[in-house]
């Protein structure tokens, strides 16, 4: 299956714990990312005939779609469907929305369009904490916002919550996680607070002036899952809880290791077996398109068969659907079962029918698990 990223690098404000490729933007500026993010798309579409047409799922993120006017977002979405982008065939489209620029004219013009599927950061529903980390929104706003998607048809919508905020209690994040999982939503991505040093929360954390406690990290994960299965969510990826039929497709392409397409300044793309992704920063992103998207001005990272390996065992661990030792084998390597049933052994993996996949506390010690068996493998 392939996928299409689209990077809209704008957010009204920055959070203070974001290391998002993001900036407040003037009017003129978001006019002049759309002229470029066409040149992107028109380069890549004359180089590759036909691949937009093959797409299958669409995520427009950021930063802050929702940033940009319903004008705007018509003129992207028309920018996609002019390099070959058939919506009418799409098994998912899904565009981000931040709480403050979440109306029903946006609303409106994304589903007329095509987008099937909204994704929406709450991040956390006590105003004290939205404060805290630097949130634009409030409660009243992020609610109005998720009742509008839920009104909204046939859309399926995501809701974003974080954990582990400065002065979040176990209760606070589990009333937030019954009062979502209760609100009509069919997925919920539920995060772990991630302290960048050089951020301005990891500024004030390092001089004593916040406080983040780790400790609470694991139970607040494990009771969070434990409630959102009661709820009938069911976790298919570490972060990730989707009622049947729920799941994110696009997601689910970038764990399976499915290519995709990617456009706009830091955006990520896999295609013809080469990972690659653009300039990070805006103005060298300019540039670049400027000169016509030269393919030296991409980062490029051709795979080597030991790095699809180490990939597979990475992306396929973090979903509940596990590990396939035939799949490992397909690509030429193999694991000693004695370096599996090590991690059963302490109750952090099983290994049935030839798939090993983490279970219970497991989850917490994923990237010492993918490590171990990333060593272990021939």
């Amino acid at each position: 299956m392939l996928g299409l990223y689209i990077h809209v690098p704008f957010c009204k404000k920055i959070c203070d714990y974001c290391d998002f490729h993001a900036f407040p933007a003037p009017e003129w500026l978001k006019l002049e990312y759309l002229d470029l993010v066409s040149g992107e798309v028109s380069a890549f579409a004359e180089r590759h005939p036909g691949a937009f047409s093959a797409v299958e799922t669409l995520y427009v993120g950021g930063g802050t779609p929702s940033a940009l006017s319903p004008e705007q977002m018509a003129r992207l979405f028309g920018i996609l469907a002019g390099a070959g982008l058939d919506f009418g065939r799409l098994k998912e489209a899904t565009f981000e929305f931040n709480p403050e620029s979440c109306d029903e004219e946006r609303l409106a013009v994304a589903r007329e369009c095509g987008i099937t599927r909204a994704s929406l950061g709450l991040q956390s529903l006590h105003q004290r904490l939205l404060d805290r980390v630097g949130r634009s929104h409030s409660v009243e706003t992020g609610m109005r916002a998720l009742d509008l998607l839920l009104s909204g048809g046939n859309l399926r919508v995501n809701a974003d919550l974080m954990f582990d905020l400065p002065g979040q209690s176990l209760d606070d994040l589990l009333q937030d996680v019954e009062r979502l999982a209760g609100s009509g939503v069919g997925h919920i991505s539920l995060y772990g607070l991630k302290v960048d040093p050089a951020k301005r929360l990891g500024i004030r954390v390092s001089k004593g002036l916040e406080t983040v406690d780790e400790d609470l990290y694991a139970e607040m994960y494990l009771k969070s899952v434990d409630l959102l299965e009661k709820c009938g969510f069911s976790r298919y990826e570490t972060s990730n809880f989707a009622r049947a039929g729920e799941e994110s497709l696009h997601n689910l392409n970038y764990w399976n290791r499915g290519e995709y397409l990617a456009f706009g300044p830091s955006a990520h793309g896999f295609y013809g077996g080469v990972r690659f992704y653009a300039p990070e920063k805006y103005a060298r992103w300019r540039e670049y398109v400027k000169n016509g998207c030269p393919r030296e001005g991409l980062t490029l990272d051709a795979l080597t068969p030991e790095d699809v390996a180490a990939e597979y065992v990475q992306l396929s661990l973090r979903t509940k659907y596990g590990m396939r030792l035939d799949g490992l084998k397909k690509l030429g390597f193999s694991v000693p079962e004695e370096a599996l049933l090590r991690w059963v052994s302490e109750g952090y993996a099983e290994l049935s029918g030839g798939v090993f996949r983490l279970v219970g506390r497991g989850w917490l010690f994923m990237d010492t698990v993918v490590l171990d068996v990333y060593s272990k493998m021939e």
